[in-house]
C-alpha cells in the first residue's frame, strides 16, 4: 500500500479530518462527534473541535483513523459494469474488482454503463470530491466513436459548447483521430462531467455515440491496463493529483 507523509499538516478541523480518511462526509462527522461515537486521544471529542494529525490518535467507532492509510488506485472499468459498490438487482459493480485488501475505497466519480476505461478509487473523500465534481475543473480524456461520421462543423460544435437541459455546456477540446467507414474516432477532454455529456453533446449535433473510453483523469492515464485491471498509484502521480487539488481550493 503507497504510504504518504503528512508532516506538514499541522491543525486541521476535526471532521475535515475524519471526511479526508473517507469514512464519513463532514455533516455526518458532525453527527457522530456530537453522538459521542468520536474520541481524540482517549477523550469524547467536541464539534468544531480542532486537531493535530500527525500528535494525535482518533478514534471512530473505537477505530483507529490514520491519514498514513489512504489509498490511491487506479482501475479500468470494463463495459457493462456498474460504477457503484452495490447493486440491488446482483448486476456486476465495480466492487466486484476491488481486492479485500482495498477495503473502504470508492469511486471518484462514474462512468456510465456501457463506457469502459479509468476511474479513481480512494478512501480520500477531499480527492474524490476535487475530481468529480464539475466545479474543480479536472480534466478527463476519452477516446470516443460517433456515428455516423463527422463533419468537422459538427466536431466544432461539440467543442464549442452545446445546450443540455437549458445549459450550454463548457469549452471542450475535441480533437478527430481518425474515420472508419460510418464512424469517427474522436478525442475529447472534457472539464465538467455532466451526466451522460458526451452522448448528449453528441445527440445535440446529430451524432449517436458508439463507444467510450475513458483514457485519462488529470495526470493519471490508463496506459497499457486490461480492463477489470487495478493498480496503486505511483507517488509521483499522487503529488501531482494533489498539487492539482491545492491549486483548486486555493482558486
Amino acid at each position: 500500500m503507497l504510504q504518504l507523509s503528512y508532516n506538514t499538516v499541522m491543525n486541521i478541523r476535526l471532521n475535515k479530518f475524519i471526511s479526508q480518511c473517507g469514512e464519513l462526509s463532514r455533516r455526518s462527522a458532525d453527527e457522530a462527534i456530537a453522538a459521542g461515537r468520536v474520541k481524540v486521544n482517549g477523550i469524547k471529542a467536541l464539534t468544531g473541535q480542532v486537531i493535530d494529525p500527525d500528535k494525535d490518535e482518533i478514534l471512530l467507532d473505537n477505530r483507529n483513523l490514520s491519514k498514513s492509510d489512504i489509498i490511491y488506485l487506479a482501475a479500468y472499468k470494463p463495459k457493462y459494469m456498474l460504477t457503484t459498490m452495490k447493486d440491488p438487482m446482483g448486476r456486476s459493480c465495480i466492487k466486484d474488482i476491488i481486492p479485500d485488501r482495498y477495503k473502504g475505497v470508492f469511486p471518484a466519480g462514474r462512468l456510465d454503463f456501457d463506457a469502459e476505461g479509468l476511474l479513481i478509487l480512494t478512501n480520500d473523500g477531499e480527492m474524490a470530491n476535487a475530481i468529480h465534481h464539475p466545479s474543480r475543473n479536472m480534466a478527463k480524456v476519452y477516446i470516443v466513436g460517433l456515428k455516423p461520421c463527422a463533419e468537422s462543423s459538427s466536431l466544432l460544435k461539440m467543442a464549442e459548447g452545446v445546450e443540455i437541459e437549458g445549459k450550454i455546456t463548457r469549452r471542450a477540446l475535441v480533437e478527430r483521430i481518425k474515420d472508419i467507414n460510418d464512424m469517427t474516432i474522436v478525442r475529447i477532454t472534457l472539464r465538467q462531467g455532466l451526466k451522460n455529456q458526451i452522448k448528449k453533446m453528441a445527440e445535440a449535433v446529430g451524432l449517436s455515440v458508439a463507444s467510450i473510453k475513458r483514457i485519462a483523469v488529470g495526470p493519471v492515464k490508463i496506459d497499457n491496463m486490461k480492463p477489470g485491471e487495478i493498480r496503486q498509484l505511483t507517488l509521483s502521480e499522487v503529488t501531482a493529483l494533489k498539487n492539482l487539488q491545492k491549486k483548486h481550493n486555493v482558486a
